[in-house]
């Protein structure tokens, strides 16, 4: 009776003693093998799924705290009109305390361009909640940016794309009447207020309460605060597209207390704004700007000063952008005892290339040429100028 092959080979293997010892080895070699992968196994699949998580887009979108810091130096040469080397230091703080709500801090301290002086600021210190959806909403309360103006989110060294900032946030008006408080076109101002705003998809409307009057503001630290002052200011904007939009504010609310003013035949004084904003980005190209009118009371009439700006940033390579920006401001007001009505006008353009050396350190030269208000003639400088920014959380 034959046998079929497979009995052949395991009746052979049982017969001789080196078939044997060669299949012990075969499983003792099995056993090793799998005693090594067996506890490891599960290790490496734990460790896979927490890198993934800690990796994946979701586990960065829950994360509780964000941290940024920005340092910037800058000289010039050429100028006939003292300017000293400005120098700007900057953090921004987030905690998310709980769902949709944050806090949020930006303490700021800088070196001023007219007199060197040190000067530190607290920019925002408030709590902001919002509630994502077709229809969005924001509410913000305390020490905030102010919410008139597109300059205002350019008041930051690696946001602004030429090296000195918009002239509306820092250059004084001219004083129209003796024994009144210094003004500006739009302050670089961080009222303490409150804040709604309401967005669709194609569209924002908010509603502000602060402190100050956007043309004044009102400084966290120092001792020549002004008295706090009700205003009032609502905006909003229009999205027709990616890339595009256009907006507007208006304001009203004193700006100088009784106190403060030397004649006070009218009480407090107050300020009107009405301001109108536009962006537009496409490809490599962005074009940006802002047109300002206010009125202030003075003692006999009222004085009027419009003004804005308007840029354009050109990339040009990874590296390599090219920013022009075009200000102009006119003051117009009646001084007594003629009351003959006066005007003052003010002119800057100023032109820059800037180089990204890192991610994070950038490099800006430009040329400016001004005229107006404190120079009477069309006066010339060079500058350059140093920016650190990073996203550290």
């Amino acid at each position: 009776m034959g046998s079929a092959p497979g009995s052949l080979r395991v009746n052979a293997s049982l017969r001789g003693r080196r078939p044997l010892r060669r299949g012990r080895a075969v499983a003792r070699k099995w056993l090793r093998e799998h005693r090594r992968t067996r506890p490891v196994r599960p290790v490496r699949r734990v460790l896979t799924l927490a890198l993934l998580a800690f990796a994946s887009p979701s586990f960065a979108q829950t994360s509780r705290i964000a941290l940024d810091v920005v340092a910037a130096a800058d000289g010039d040469a050429g100028s006939e009109v003292t300017r000293k080397p400005t120098a700007w230091l900057e953090l921004f703080g987030a905690v998310r305390l709980a769902e949709g709500l944050d806090l949020r801090v930006r303490p700021v301290v800088q070196r001023r361009s007219f007199d060197g002086e040190w000067r530190a600021h607290i920019y925002e210190l408030a709590l902001r909640y919002e509630r994502p959806g077709a229809l969005g909403w924001r509410v913000e309360a305390g020490q905030l940016s102010s919410p008139v103006g597109l300059s205002i989110l350019e008041n930051r060294p690696d946001r602004n794309p030429v090296v000195s900032p918009p002239s509306t946030l820092y250059l004084p008006i001219p004083r129209y009447e003796n024994g009144t408080p210094a003004t500006f076109l739009l302050a670089a101002s961080y009222p303490l207020g409150a804040k709604v705003t309401v967005s669709g998809s194609r569209w924002d409307a908010r509603a502000a309460v602060t402190d100050s009057s956007p043309i004044r503001g009102r400084p966290f630290f120092g001792d020549d605060k002004p008295p706090r002052m009700a205003n009032y200011m609502i905006g909003g904007g229009f999205t027709p597209q990616i890339g595009l939009r256009f907006g507007g504010a208006v304001a009203y609310g004193p700006y100088a207390a009784e106190s403060e003013v030397r004649n006070r035949s009218r009480g407090d004084r107050s300020a009107s704004l009405i301001q109108v904003e536009g962006e537009w980005s496409f490809r490599y190209t962005r074009l940006a700007g802002e047109w300002l009118w206010t009125r202030r009371e003075l003692a006999h009439m009222d004085a009027r000063v419009e003004g804005g700006w308007i840029e354009a940033t050109q990339t040009l390579s990874p590296r390599i952008f090219a920013a022009v920006r075009f200000d102009e401001q006119w003051t117009r007001w009646t001084m007594a005892p003629d009351l003959a009505e006066r005007d003052e006008p003010y002119y800057r353009v100023e032109s820059a290339v800037g180089f990204r050396m890192t991610p994070e350190i950038t490099l800006r030269g430009s040329y400016m040429t001004r005229k107006g208000y404190v120079v009477g003639f069309w006066d010339d400088q060079f500058l350059a100028s140093i920016v650190y920014a990073r996203k550290i959380w």
